[in-house]
């Protein structure tokens, strides 16, 4: 589960299922960070659910439930249905844009459900520029059937930050061989300066600012 995060709250009938046995990373290799920013729209965006990873419940989804589910809530119509924390208090936050991402899109996990949410307090809007608010969890209902999903957790994962202050950093984390997350580092910026990373989806604060990234891509890579 993402260590702070956004609720798409619905009544969803999708089907989803326990991953058993899970690798012990079940609950990092869930995190999937806001990815994309408009700081003039003030609109973020990112994946609510990509298909068969592993959330912080040990629940993972197929491509076909969570397009049914993406469907179902726009059907409804309940794009304000946006809080933090789990709270269920409606924060003025509500989904501009939804999607399911293609093959090939160069940002996205393909099949997965990709939202924009427009945010117009400014208090919420600087704790996602800040990173405390970077990422979307889905709150909802559904059936859980069992099933088995096995990942092939590679030692280092290694990718790429979002652009902060012009400019990115290439990033590293490692994983113990029971799949914990150990952390890591961000190469160096333009100045030489490097951040480094304790939690699954930003890094650390260096020289007054941070970046967001995501790894998942790097596991999902890893499976060949």
């Amino acid at each position: 589960m993402f260590d702070t995060d956004w609720d798409t709250r619905d009544d969803w009938g999708a089907e989803a299922a326990p991953a058993d046995p899970v690798p012990a990373a079940t609950e990092p290799v869930a995190d999937i960070a806001i990815k994309k920013a408009d700081d003039e729209e003030q609109i973020v965006y990112g994946e609510v659910y990509a298909p068969g990873m592993p959330d912080s419940q040990g629940d993972y989804m197929t491509a076909g439930g969570i397009r049914e589910m993406a469907y179902g809530f726009m059907r409804k119509g309940i794009t304000s249905n946006i809080d933090v924390q789990h709270t269920q208090q409606p924060t003025g936050s509500y989904i501009v844009e939804s999607f399911i991402a293609r093959d090939g899109d160069p940002v996205f996990i393909p099949d997965s459900w990709v939202i924009g949410v427009k945010i117009p307090d400014p208090a919420l809007w600087g704790l996602v520029k800040s990173g405390e608010l970077n990422g979307f969890s889905l709150d909802g209902y559904g059936a859980r059937i069992p099933g088995t999903i096995e990942y092939e957790l590679p030692d280092i994962v290694k990718g790429e930050t979002d652009e902060v202050a012009d400019h990115s950093h290439d990033f590293s984390v490692r994983f113990s061989d029971e799949g914990e997350f150990l952390g890591g580092q961000t190469g160096p910026g333009p100045d030489g300066h490097v951040h480094r990373i304790q939690r699954g989806t930003v890094t650390e604060e260096t020289n007054g600012h941070k970046h967001r990234f995501s790894f998942v891509e790097g596991v999902l890579n890893a499976q060949g």
